[in-house]
């Protein structure tokens, strides 16, 4: 068997989806915005990303990480973590370019308010060395530094979650609570506040992600239940109505805390984190991945998936360049359409060119090996 017939395609496909979904909401106001399943429920692309992203480092980190090879799996993790580092500062470079390019051609320095890049012009060196620490996150630019965060803490949680998924879940519901009750959170600086994505609350997420890939790789481990088949699809229905409803009354309930019942993004507040759990229980139940694998349709959002940070870096500079030039068309549908069509296809090319080189690079590989003088 293949390396592609183990593969779970459907994760591949899922963020896939979470990425190209992501490039529709990176442009505010875009014709296909009211479409997404953001508008249908209290979560987004964001946590779906998240979640895919635990289960994706279960599948490479947790049974590797044996007594003997901690260390190096260890190093592999962080390695990731600095490459996600590294891309995120080459990102952040090209979007002020971008923006900057802008802002040089038309005079409008309002632009640099909106994505909070006006910091770098009224305090340049503080700017930088806030990108080098990763408290400088202008808007839309934040998704990186958390996924950097939760690799740096992605050790010990691999570790927990390989020794008992129980383990691994109450230790990062435990920090989640203490988040929550405490106001844990990195800072943003220069500037008040504190990070769009709090890592600290994340976490949890994407220790879910690692139960759920650590259950789909030790096989015949399930968490389908008849309670869950029921109340599952009951909170989306109820989260449905409630969004099409435009949130129409306030869900404060004391004294709970408002993480249980607020849709707080930052902190990720509890119906958010349901909401996304629920939304992935529910195709669980369905034969998604024989679908998958069954129809050629869905080949282009899997390879798309399975070259995730190139094609989300693309992406992001492709919708800050459609936010600057879409007021140029008044918002025109068929300048919309455009956007969509030149973005997925843009990402797609470079997934479908990352994929023809890895095929290649495997190919040779294998002819090499077989070239070899034995000894």
């Amino acid at each position: 068997m293949g390396s592609d017939d183990r593969r779970i395609v459907s994760v591949d496909f899922w963020r896939g989806f979470a990425l190209l979904t992501i490039f529709i909401n990176h442009v505010p106001g875009h014709l296909l915005g009211r479409y997404t399943f953001r508008n249908f429920g209290v979560s987004d692309a964001a946590e779906l990303f998240v979640l895919l992203a635990g289960v994706s480092a279960a599948f490479a980190y947790v049974r590797p990480f044996t007594p003997g090879a901690r260390m190096r799996v260890t190093a592999r993790i962080w390695t990731r973590a600095f490459n996600l580092y590294a891309a995120h500062l080459a990102l952040l470079l090209v979007a002020v370019a971008v923006i900057g390019g802008f802002v040089v051609q038309t005079g409008d320095t309002r632009v640099l308010t909106w994505y909070h890049l006006d910091l770098i012009t009224e305090a340049p060196l503080e700017s930088l060395v806030g990108i080098a620490l990763l408290t400088f996150q202008p808007a839309y630019l934040n998704i990186l530094p958390l996924y950097v965060s939760l690799l740096l803490l992605a050790p010990l949680l691999v570790a927990l979650t390989r020794r008992s998924i129980a383990l691994g879940l109450s230790v990062s519901l435990a920090l989640y609570l203490v988040t929550q009750f405490a106001h844990l959170g990195p800072p943003v600086w220069p500037g008040a506040g504190r990070w769009s994505f709090n890592p600290l609350a994340w976490q949890l997420l994407f220790t879910c992600g690692l139960a759920i890939g650590v259950m789909i790789d030790r096989g015949g481990v399930r968490i389908a239940h008849r309670a869950l088949d029921v109340i599952a699809p009951s909170y989306l229905l109820a989260t449905l109505v409630w969004a099409q409803l435009s949130f129409p009354a306030s869900l404060e309930v004391w004294p709970l805390p408002a993480f249980v019942w607020d849709f707080d993004k930052t902190n990720l507040a509890l119906p958010r984190l349901l909401h996304v759990l629920a939304l992935a229980y529910c195709v669980a139940r369905l034969p998604v991945e024989r679908w998958l694998r069954a129809s050629a349709a869905s080949a282009p959002l899997t390879i798309i998936g399975r070259h995730a940070l190139p094609v989300f870096c693309l992406g992001t500079v492709l919708s800050l360049g459609a936010q600057v030039l879409r007021p140029q068309f008044d918002g025109a549908v068929s300048f919309d359409l455009l956007i969509v069509f030149v973005g997925f296809f843009l990402q797609w090319l470079l997934a479908w060119v990352l994929e023809w080189q890895q095929a290649g690079r495997t190919v040779d590989t294998s002819a090499a090996a077989r070239l070899a003088p034995r000894a």
